[in-house]
């Protein structure tokens, strides 16, 4: 096999894989939810980490109380920061998909 058709065909230890179609629309509507989950599971880390740099540890100090309600602060505005802001982690997920076939054609 030639390196260029080794490129277009990745191997599997069963041989050449099939290349995977293009996504459907609704295939890339829960591939673009699933990028901005991920981006916002991104942003709460680093919420996360910024707020561990804080004397107390969190914006709403001491006790279990606290901690459950900075828990839901933190993911609500890593939610917030994900919808609102560009971070790029999304658009970049979605650029590394197959692009969506002309049905035109």
């Amino acid at each position: 096999m030639d390196k260029i058709s080794a490129h277009v065909m990745p191997l599997t230890s069963r041989g050449p894989a099939p290349l995977k179609p293009a996504p459907s629309v609704r295939d890339r509507a829960q591939a673009e939810d699933a990028a901005e989950q991920f981006e916002a599971v991104m942003a709460l880390q680093m919420i996360r980490s910024m707020q561990s740099s804080l004397e107390s540890g969190n914006l709403l100090g001491d006790g279990m109380t606290a901690d459950v309600y900075n828990g839901l602060a933190e993911w609500e505005l890593a939610r917030m920061l994900a919808r609102s802001t560009d971070l790029g982690i999304k658009e970049e997920i979605l650029r590394q998909l197959p692009k969506e076939e002309d049905s035109t054609k």
